[in-house]
């Protein structure tokens, strides 16, 4: 991510809340409550569909929104994502990331930037090193607001 932007991001579905306590300038937006407790407590709460941020986040999380096109709206500049990429639909339903009841939406690398690009973003990264790290089948990516 600092490769392409630095400034304030917004980090969608923050987890433990690691990136946001780790990342200067960094604020976050959550639907567990625990999570929205945390953030407001920390003051780092910002609400995604009213506020947004130049650049967004989504680590493991797009996947799990119900509605992807205005979640990644409010992005200004950059949305930053790690996720699940998947070969074909038989890759999906053979995969360990194949997960009906909490994951919405499967990407190919294709569609993925396919995806953005019909929402106003131009792919200016893609990489491998969850892989890397031992995370199967799961990609990184920077998308670029056009």
């Amino acid at each position: 991510m600092a490769r392409h932007y630095h400034g304030l991001v917004l980090d969608v579905g923050i987890g433990a809340g690691q990136f946001v306590s780790e990342r200067p300038e960094t604020v976050g937006y959550d639907v567990n409550p625990a999570g929205i407790a945390w953030l407001k407590d920390n003051g780092c709460f910002a609400d995604l569909y009213t506020e947004g941020a130049p650049a967004l986040t989504f680590w493991d999380s797009l996947e799990h929104i119900d509605d992807p096109v205005s979640a990644i709206r409010p992005a200004r500049q950059y949305v930053f994502l790690s996720i699940p990429i998947f070969k074909d639909a038989e890759d999906i339903l053979a995969s360990h990331h194949y997960k009906k009841d909490e994951h919405i939406w499967y990407f190919t690398d294709a569609g993925l930037r396919r995806w953005f690009a019909e929402q106003g973003f131009t792919c200016v990264e893609h990489n491998e090193i969850e892989c890397e790290l031992g995370r199967k089948g799961v990609g990184t990516y920077a998308f670029r607001r056009v």
